[in-house]
């Protein structure tokens, strides 16, 4: 089992098969380095979505004892009815069982829709929980937290295979970004400037916050820091996990502005305090530009089809 090294506040803790990520209120994250699978502590999965730790448990044993066929289980927690639930093989520090990212996320639908809370309101962080995990999905803002990405020591077969799968994950977080295919916050902030009379500035003053929040600058001081022209798109030059984080932000500034009428601005500055709250602005590094990258890559798997037979696995398309 991996064992981990004991350290405190948000730092990632290494170990030979372990990533480890710690939040402030003590909810812990663990990442399996050699295959991205993930999970969390008993006790990290209660504080996230606030119950106790003796509520989480008792709810693992219910669902491990169900029938797969026959059970009274939420819809959420039925596909997992008599299945294992944590990550075979590894422990946390102290011994205990890691809960498989899936089931944490069915255990976060699960306290925000289904559950009865004691008092009103006792599902809120289940709820903000839920927001924002079904953005991203679980396993993924689990690698937030642990820093693991696909080039960590995940087995893939070879470095130019390896590299084509880093580039179609970018590849596709960046499709996602595209306000033409998922306008998810400048169509929210249309809206509210419709609703408000607002000067068209507003999408300017919104992409310039979300800039801000990350890395301490204006979109036009980027492009100055790094040497871009005034007509680049400085998304096309991040890595993929910049990339989640503009995804994540948007969405959940989107989802302010289009439910509780939050001025576009301060809905980006929300957004950053749920999603990242103790992030401190800084340049993100630009690599090449995605385009350029995505021709090179799949001119190099035609070439390697074509010259010497090579059954890749991952396609031409992305």
């Amino acid at each position: 089992m991996g064992q981990l090294l004991k350290k405190s506040g948000n730092e990632q803790n290494f170990s030979k098969d372990l990533l480890h990520g710690v939040d402030e209120d003590g909810a812990e994250y663990f990442t399996v380095k050699s295959t991205g699978e993930s999970g969390m502590s008993h006790g990290g999965l209660a504080r996230f979505v606030d119950k106790d730790r003796t509520a989480i448990s008792k709810l693992i044993r219910k669902v491990r004892a169900s029938d797969p066929n026959s059970n009274n289980l939420a819809p959420c927690l039925k596909p997992f009815a008599g299945m294992r639930l944590t990550l075979t093989g590894y422990s946390d520090g102290q011994g205990r069982d890691i809960v498989e990212d899936g089931f944490c996320a069915a255990v976060v639908e699960y306290y925000a829709k289904w559950s009865k809370p004691r008092q009103p309101g006792g599902n809120i962080k289940a709820q903000q929980a839920l927001k924002l995990i079904q953005h991203l999905g679980m396993r993924v803002f689990i690698h937030q937290k642990t820093g693991w990405k696909a080039n960590s020591g995940s087995s893939i077969p070879n470095d130019f295979e390896q590299e084509f799968a880093v580039h179609k994950e970018r590849f596709t977080v960046r499709q996602i970004l595209k306000i033409e295919n998922h306008p998810e916050l400048m169509s929210a902030v249309q809206l509210w400037q419709e609703k408000h009379s607002a000067s068209r500035m507003i999408f300017a003053d919104t992409n310039d916050a979300l800039n801000k929040c990350l890395q301490g600058l204006k979109s036009r001081e980027i492009k100055k820091q790094n040497n871009l022209s005034k007509n680049a798109a400085i998304r096309d030059y991040y890595d993929t996990r910049p990339l989640m984080d503009y995804s994540a932000m948007s969405k959940l500034a989107a989802n302010q502005i289009r439910y509780h009428d939050v001025h576009p601005v301060e809905a980006v500055c929300k957004a950053l305090d749920l999603y990242m709250p103790k992030h401190k602005a800084e340049l993100i590094p630009v690599i090449e530009n995605i385009y350029k990258a995505d021709k090179r890559l799949k001119a190099e798997a035609k070439q390697k089809r074509l010259a010497a037979g090579i059954q890749l696995s991952l396609p031409l398309d992305i």
